[in-house]
């Protein structure tokens, strides 16, 4: 089994947006009788962060039970079988410069490969020439530097207000749904520019043969998990915590929690704690709404558009739904397109009739590709998943301060993980896997540090 060593990509002007994107586990040392008992760390949510969490608390022999409510292991990183290969609907990669996931599947001998260092840019059916590739980096970059100017002091506006002061020029649209729409699932007129400027996510550059969700599950293999064990409330009993899960007499106890339940799955109130949650802490949940981000997957033989394998292609604003399109995932046939804010609400509640239309529009009128090439798709639908409740969370305006609340141990015993943590590399999966890690180790030091 062949695993890439973790060596930085090489950036050149024609992967243009590389810069810009977005030990061996022990066997646990407790082992539940029918979901009930004592535990030293209970985590609430198998997604990436709470299977980094997990791992850190059974690494330092601490008694633990994983709790997911679906019936596996992975949250929004989730790979399926389709047209015959494994195909990832969710997170498609993930980085690797201070990844400690990386780090962690390699420690267990999962196969890891290198993806390209940037995306592609085509115009008019084409790949852009040098000078657009300049053209569009530039004002990339001044977007940016304008919206960190428009924040300057601690200030916060929407995203929208720095570019609109801008002169418009070609690329402003294409700026547009690249910095809202395509990474945060909404509009940049919903979004805070303070939020969106503290943001420093590196770029996804490594991804999993065999299916990034395939992996995260894989990595949460040797834990004590429970799945289909939806917790319905959370009760402060003082010097522990008493969990309940749907379906089991008696509540699990535990001297600290770890929280990995989605942002929005918090916000709307899906489970229930005792006393309620901190009005604070409520409050941010609510100033950061989630996006809609949406995948869709599809062959396309023949290599139409000319890619490499695992090549990514933005494409300039036009008439075409705007969507990120991965090719030739895996060096096959497989290609897969993401769509964000409107189109990708649309296919949340329609399915793979939308998705089969925003597809065909998109490949189409951008590459001039019959629609009959794509017979059948099959389409993530995070918005209307109960369990996950949409994409990543980001602020509102006026609301860029309120991620720093999540920080904050909750009830003295309950430590929040999950994309929405971190201030720097939110709504990516590395940074959901580094606040699990993050998590469990302050439960640890609660609870008097490793057995």
């Amino acid at each position: 089994m062949t695993r890439p060593p973790l060596l930085p990509g090489t950036l050149t002007r024609r992967r243009f947006l590389a810069a810009t994107s977005a030990a061996l586990l022990p066997v646990p040392a407790l082992a539940q009788s029918g979901g009930a008992g004592d535990v030293d760390v209970a985590i609430i949510g198998g997604g990436a962060a709470g299977i980094a969490a997990a791992r850190r608390i059974a690494g330092a022999g601490r008694t633990h039970v994983l709790l997911e409510a679906g019936p596996a292991l992975g949250g929004r990183a989730r790979t399926r079988t389709a047209f015959g290969l494994n195909v990832d609907l969710g997170a498609g990669g993930f980085a690797r410069t201070g990844a400690t996931l990386a780090a962690s599947a390699q420690a267990d001998g999962l196969a890891l490969a290198a993806l390209p260092s940037g995306r592609r840019l085509f115009v008019d059916g084409h790949e852009a020439r040098e000078s657009v590739y300049d053209a569009f980096t530039a004002a990339l970059g001044k977007a940016r530097r304008d919206m960190l100017a428009a924040v300057d002091g601690g200030k916060d506006v929407a995203a929208s207000v720095p570019l609109a002061a801008l002169p418009p020029d070609a690329w402003s649209a294409t700026v547009a749904q690249l910095l809202g729409p395509l990474s945060c699932g909404r509009g940049l007129s919903t979004l805070s520019a303070l939020d969106l400027s503290l943001r420093d996510a590196p770029v996804d550059d490594l991804t999993a043969p065999g299916g990034v969700g395939a992996l995260v599950a894989a990595l949460g293999a040797k834990l004590n998990i429970q799945t289909d064990s939806p917790v319905t409330l959370i009760t402060n009993s003082g010097r522990f915590h008493s969990v309940t899960v749907r379906g089991q007499r008696t509540p699990i106890r535990a001297r600290a929690i770890v929280l990995a339940v989605p942002a929005p799955v918090l916000a709307a109130g899906a489970l229930r704690f005792n006393p309620g949650l901190p009005g604070r802490l409520a409050n941010a949940l609510r100033a950061l709404p989630a996006g809609a981000l949406e995948q869709v997957a599809f062959l396309l033989p023949g290599n139409p558009v000319g890619l490499e394998p695992n090549e990514t292609v933005l494409v300039k604003a036009g008439k075409a739904p705007p969507a990120v399109l991965r090719g030739r995932v895996g060096g096959t046939d497989l290609h897969v397109l993401t769509f964000g804010d409107a189109p990708a609400r649309e296919i949340a509640e329609k399915g793979e009739v939308a998705a089969l239309k925003l597809a065909r529009d998109y490949l189409g009128i951008n590459f001039g590709i019959a629609g009959e090439r794509v017979a059948e798709v099959v389409c993530s639908r995070w918005g209307t998943d109960p369990l996950i409740r949409g994409a990543l969370v980001a602020a509102s305006p006026g609301q860029g301060g309120q991620r720093r609340v999540f920080a904050d141990v909750v009830q003295n015993r309950i430590f929040l993980a999950g994309e929405y943590v971190p201030a720097d590399d939110w709504g990516t999966l590395a940074g959901a896997w580094r606040s699990g890690e993050a998590a469990a180790t302050r439960a640890l030091a609660l609870i008097g540090g490793p057995a």
